[in-house]
Parts: structure tokens; C-alpha cells; sequence
């Protein structure tokens, strides 16, 4: 005789609370697992090789050039304006002042060429590298991990499918952090929406490398993220905490200097829940939230509206030609 089946029972709003709150601190302190972290870095030498080069480009040298500025040449700017009394104000009856309108002025003059000839260079040239260097330590992490990632044969056909797929991925990803941005200005809880919103996607950044290598698509890797939303937000929000209140270079350079470590607690992380919970979750508080579901909206608008341009051009090409075949 097969074992009676055990039905879960749907919990209350409160206990529902609970547990997405349990979730949330289990993402909490998978977020905070950095010892073995550590310990994956010390244990492979690619990881740990690229570590150092993550941490003396996006460290040493962009961070250092933000704390250098700030910190350096400011400070020496201010002291020359002061000595050679450039600026000063000289009135009558006025002992002499320093103009705070011109040091704003030579300020942000200073600063523009700055960023425009060192800072958004070494930005760009982070950018390159850190993509390169992310992947050889996500690979190398998930193969002591797991072992070999999924790859599947690159054919022709899955070739134009990955290409179109990463195209589609870029825009979605483009419309969620310009709502997530926008989101920002709105009145009382709009802070707190982008900050969750920033959390999501810090926690995605972090996990999509694990789930490429499994070889899932882009639907499954949303689906599983959407139905552990709670856990997510958890993972995502100490470093959440670290980025979003500074200015947008600091906290460019904050996210790839410590990016490296999210990206192997992700792939030692077993996310929550592990089983199917959704039969126990009321309908007061989601078991699936659609955290992308604005972002995908705004993505199907915007590739249904590149088609009708595609057709309406492919159309008024061929009434062209049949127009001159027919003239002739």
C-alpha cells in the first residue's frame, strides 16, 4: 500500500510573512558567506589570479584615481587659488574673500577634463576586462563546484538563437535599470522601490553566471528567480547597501571590485525555497512576483515596434521594384 500523500496546507498572511522573511535572511547570510569564499579564491590559481587583477584595476587604479582627485588635486587647486589670490573679491570696504562661484567654476572644469581623459577611460578599458575576468572566475568556481558547464554544440542555428537571445537580454535588462531609476523620483516610497529594485538585480548579476553554465535559457533562469524573490532581495541587499548611496563612479567602482566574491557565494549558494511551496502561499502574498514584468513589457513593445519597421520597409522595397519591373 504506497505512503498517504501529506497536503500543505495554505498559510495565513502572517505566516506567510514569516516565511518570506526567513528566505530573506537565509539570502541575508548566504550574502555574508565570505570565509569560504576566501577559501575558493586560495584554492584555485585562476580564481585567485584574476582576483588580484579585479582588485588592482577596479581597487588601485579606479577608486584610486576617484580617492586621488577628491582627496589630491582638489585640495592642491584650492591651496593654489588661495596663494596666487586668483578669485579673490575686492570691494570697497570688503577686506578681500574667496569667490565660492569661481572655485565651483575651475571645480567642475577640472573635474570634466578629469573623468573625459583618465576616469572614463580606465572605466571603459574596467568594463572590457572585468566581463573577461567575471567569466574565467564564474567557470573555474562552478567546475570545483559542479564540474563541467553545460555546452552545448555551437551550430549555425543556436549560433543566430544565442545572438538574438543576448540582443533581447541587454534591452531587458536596459528597460529594468531605467525603471529602477525612474522609480526613484517618485514620492515617499519610490527610494525604497529602487533599492529593491537594485537588489534584484545585483542578486541576478551574481547567480546568471551559475545558471548559464547549467545551461538553462533565459525564461527558466527568470521563472526560478521570480519564485524566490524573497531570497533574492536578501542576497542582493548588503551589497545594494554598499553601492546605492554614493556617487555613480564610486559605486561602479565598489560593484567590480567586489563583484568577483557575489559571484562565487552565488554559485555556493543553494537559494530559497528548495522545494515547491506555491500550494502554502496565499493570495496576499505572492509565491511568484514578477520582478521583470514591467521590464518585459517595455521590451516586447520595443521589438514589436522594430518588426513593424522591418516589414513596412521589406514591404515598400518590394512595391519599389515591382513598380520599376512593372515601368519597364
Amino acid at each position: 500500500m504506497a505512503p498517504a500523500r501529506i497536503k500543505k496546507t495554505q498559510l495565513d498572511f502572517i505566516d506567510n510573512s514569516k516565511l518570506c522573511i526567513f528566505y530573506f535572511w537565509a539570502g541575508l547570510k548566504d550574502a555574508f558567506s565570505w570565509p569560504s569564499s576566501l577559501i575558493t579564491i586560495y584554492g584555485s590559481q585562476t580564481i585567485l589570479n584574476r582576483t588580484l587583477k579585479c582588485f588592482t584595476l577596479n581597487g588601485v587604479l579606479f577608486l584610486g584615481s576617484i580617492f586621488f582627485f577628491n582627496h589630491v588635486t582638489l585640495p592642491i587647486l584650492h591651496f593654489f587659488l588661495r596663494k596666487t589670490n586668483f578669485g579673490s573679491i575686492h570691494e570697497e570696504g570688503d577686506t578681500g574673500g574667496y569667490s565660492p562661484f569661481i572655485t565651483n567654476f575651475l571645480d567642475t572644469i577640472v573635474a570634466l577634463t578629469y573623468q573625459l581623459f583618465w576616469v572614463y577611460p580606465i572605466f571603459l578599458l574596467s568594463f572590457v576586462l572585468n566581463a573577461i575576468w567575471y567569466q574565467e572566475i564564474a567557470d573555474r568556481a562552478y567546475r570545483l563546484q559542479y564540474g563541467q558547464p553545460i555546452n552545448s554544440k555551437l551550430t549555425y542555428n543556436r549560433l543566430i538563437r544565442v545572438i538574438a537571445g543576448e540582443i533581447y537580454r541587454a534591452i531587458l535588462f536596459m528597460n529594468y535599470l531605467v525603471v529602477a531609476t525612474i522609480v526613484y523620483i517618485v514620492p515617499i516610497f519610490g527610494p525604497l522601490i529602487s533599492f529593491m529594485y537594485f537588489c534584484w538585480i545585483y542578486a541576478y548579476y551574481s547567480f546568471e553566471y551559475k545558471w548559464i553554465n547549467k545551461g538553462w535559457t533565459l525564461e527558466q533562469r527568470i521563472e526560478y528567480f521570480e519564485e524566490r524573490w524573497s531570497y533574492f532581495a536578501g542576497f542582493g541587499f548588503t551589497f545594494t547597501a554598499i553601492t546605492f548611496f554614493v556617487d555613480q563612479f564610486l559605486s561602479a567602482g565598489v560593484f567590480a571590485l567586489l563583484f568577483p566574491l557575489y559571484i562565487i557565494m552565488a554559485n555556493n549558494a543553494l537559494p530559497m525555497p528548495r522545494q515547491n511551496e506555491s500550494a502554502r502561499f496565499s493570495t496576499f502574498m505572492p509565491y511568484k512576483l514578477r520582478v521583470f514584468w514591467v521590464a518585459k513589457k517595455m521590451n516586447d513593445k520595443i521589438i514589436n515596434s522594430f518588426k513593424k519597421r522591418a516589414n513596412s520597409g521589406n514591404k515598400s522595397t518590394r512595391t519599389r521594384i515591382k513598380n520599376e519591373v512593372t515601368s519597364k
